[in-house]
């Protein structure tokens, strides 16, 4: 793959962070008020995304090492769209946030693959200069997001934001459809074992910087 493409992947695929939170948040309020939710109940849809997101980090990254980024991608992208377009349609909050951790689940996907790819195909320095390229407009779009949801849940109600997520989401299956090619150099049969698992996120848990992180929260 050409590198151009590489980023504006890196850039779809990491922009899916503030796609999902930034673009929403404008909507809490509304949301709370037409599906007659407590303050926390709506927070909770955030929460709960955030949280599975964190989680299933742990999961993609072994099945990416396993069975390839292609096929991690394809089907993480293609449960985010459909998370996506299941919560705009939800009539409760129970539901909206149980969705909410489907779509943050399968948001994973996307960051893991997304580094890993970068990993597969570039030197370290190469790789930061690809990695802060596309962070930049992964900057773009996490000033856009707000305002556009902000202008999506006043003009056409809460659940545009989800469907601009959905939509969004859609098109990064596309794009990863039709130009990724297979970055992984060696699948490993047995990153998914369990004794492999365990030892890898002892080793994550073990990390000072993952502990300090865990104190502050």
């Amino acid at each position: 793959m050409a590198p151009v493409t590489v980023v504006m992947m890196l850039t779809l695929l990491l922009g899916l962070q503030p796609i999902t939170t930034d673009l929403y948040l404008p909507a809490l309020p509304l949301l709370q008020r037409e599906l007659g939710a407590s303050l926390a109940s709506a927070q909770l849809t955030l929460s709960a995304l955030i949280f599975c997101f964190g989680a299933a980090q742990l999961v993609c990254g072994p099945l990416a090492d396993r069975f390839g980024r292609r096929p991690v991608l394809l089907a993480g992208m293609a449960l985010y769209t459909a998370a996506s377009i299941a919560s705009a349609l939800c009539a409760s909050i129970d539901a909206l946030v149980a969705w909410r951790a489907v779509q943050g689940a399968a948001m994973a996907s996307a960051v893991t693959c997304g580094r890993s790819v970068v990993r597969d195909l570039f030197l370290p320095h190469e790789g930061a200069r690809v990695m802060s390229r596309a962070l930049t407009g992964l900057g773009v779009i996490a000033m856009l997001c707000p305002v556009i949801g902000a202008a999506l849940a006043q003009g056409f109600g809460w659940p545009a934001t989800l469907m601009a997520t959905a939509l969004f989401g859609a098109g990064t299956l596309a794009f990863v459809a039709l130009r990724f090619e297979e970055t992984v150099p060696r699948r490993n049969p047995q990153a998914t074992r369990l004794g492999p698992l365990l030892h890898n996120w002892g080793v994550v848990l073990r990390h000072p910087t993952f502990r300090a992180w865990v104190a502050l929260l």
